[in-house]
């Protein structure tokens, strides 16, 4: 189920608002929505705040105002990279590669508000900029890509190049089998 997951991430955003697309309404923490109309209908913030133990006093700091969003009519179909990347000091990261070869990023912990929904597919608006959460045609989620600084993303890439190829051309893959070297017409196979 979608809808204690979203709450969780309300109340740790302080951020609750209902959005709706087409005939859907979706729970908002800023950051990520997740549809509730599969878990309950006519679900307001104001529920929201109540299921999430907020008091009367601090619901107007959490409550924003719905919002309806338009049709989205760029959708662009992104698929993850194999590899994600998380930093000791923060939540991982799992990057998108967009059909134009650029990278966004998205907070792992958001992904797995999602985790229970079974043959997703992920789309980018490059409009709206949120990545949009797909299973069987219909919209389950939006999440915002995470913001990163682009100096040190490009320096640990670097760092990282350099350390594969130092691995490669000192044979440290083959110390003990810890990673396979595979031809590269074979890898994209």
């Amino acid at each position: 189920m979608i809808l204690p997951k979203m709450l969780k991430q309300c109340k740790k955003n302080k951020h609750i608002q209902i959005i709706k697309y087409g005939k859907y309404n979706y729970l908002s923490a800023g950051t990520v929505a997740g549809l509730i109309d599969a878990d309950v209908k006519d679900w307001t913030a104001e529920d929201s705040a109540a299921a999430i133990g907020i008091s009367n006093d601090e619901r107007d700091s959490y409550i924003k105002p719905p919002r309806n969003l338009e049709p989205i009519k760029d959708f662009k179909a992104e698929a993850p990279m194999e590899w994600s990347i998380a930093a000791p000091d923060r939540d991982g990261l799992q990057p998108f590669i967009l059909d134009d070869g650029r990278v966004l990023f998205i907070r792992a912990e958001l992904l797995k508000i999602f985790d229970s929904v079974s043959d997703t597919i992920y789309y980018f608006s490059a409009k709206h900029e949120f990545l949009a959460v797909v299973r069987h045609g219909g919209i389950i989620g939006f999440i915002c890509p995470m913001r990163v600084n682009l100096n040190k993303m490009s320096a640990w890439a670097a760092d990282l190049l350099r350390g594969l190829n130092a691995s490669d051309e000192t044979g440290f893959y083959d110390a003990g089998g810890q990673m396979e070297i595979v031809e590269t017409e074979a890898a994209g196979e």
